[in-house]
């Protein structure tokens, strides 16, 4: 399969790389119908993760079709449409069970990082059952890719702020992962959306969009 990976020197190539296997009987096997990128996958190609690992597939937005699954997996067969979440996740241990997927002890953020990612063909996915949710039929993958990690984390930025409704919200930043702050943050209420940024075109997108109140 083809595949983006990085040589930990700050270069990247598409290379021909052998099919992800079944490591464990909880993976699956995805094939990658849409991914984009984070500006995570840029600190690593500019060597700002020290624990990333170098010749490793780049990429953990994504969503496609499940090709393959462990005999552990229970809730996805082939052909299942699914978002993938950038952090892969048991669902059993003492993190999981609090909400702390990101610590989990048997994954956390590992796709395009310390295991090959969703910059490819074919990627396999730890944990499946948990860290794969599929997708309905009346959305498509285009409305679903940002779901694994853009907005799962305004969503969650969103939820620690505690946000009273009619009370002010600042969102600093409004790029992809500000943009869906905002919207996150619209669900709790808000009198007021502040967005906050040094680049004029993103302010007017948030403003057009309905997403910021005051800019």
């Amino acid at each position: 399969m083809k595949a983006l990976v990085h040589d930990g020197r700050g270069h990247i190539a598409l290379e021909d790389r052998p099919d992800p296997q079944l490591q464990s009987p909880t993976d699956a096997i995805v094939r990658v119908t849409r991914s984009t990128i984070c500006t995570s996958d840029l600190h690593i190609i500019h060597g700002a993760v020290p624990r990333a690992t170098p010749n490793t597939v780049l990429g953990h937005e994504f969503v496609g079709v499940v090709e393959q699954v462990g005999e552990g997996v229970r809730s996805l067969r082939p052909g299942d449409r699914v978002a993938v979440s950038c952090e892969t996740f048991c669902g059993e241990c003492f993190y999981c069970e609090r909400g702390w997927v990101n610590n989990c002890v048997e994954g956390g953020w590992g796709l395009g990082c310390c295991e090959d990612g969703c910059q490819a063909e074919l990627v396999r996915v730890a944990h499946a059952d948990h860290t794969c949710a599929p997708i309905p039929a009346d959305v498509t993958d285009e409305d679903a890719l940002f779901l694994g990690d853009i907005v799962a984390t305004g969503h969650w930025g969103a939820s620690i702020a505690e946000i009273e409704a009619g009370s002010t919200v600042a969102v600093i930043g409004a790029g992809p992962v500000g943009l869906t702050t905002m919207m996150c943050a619209r669900l709790h209420e808000p009198a007021t959306i502040i967005a906050i940024d040094i680049d004029p075109a993103r302010l007017a997108l948030a403003r057009e969009r309905g997403l910021a109140d005051r800019v």
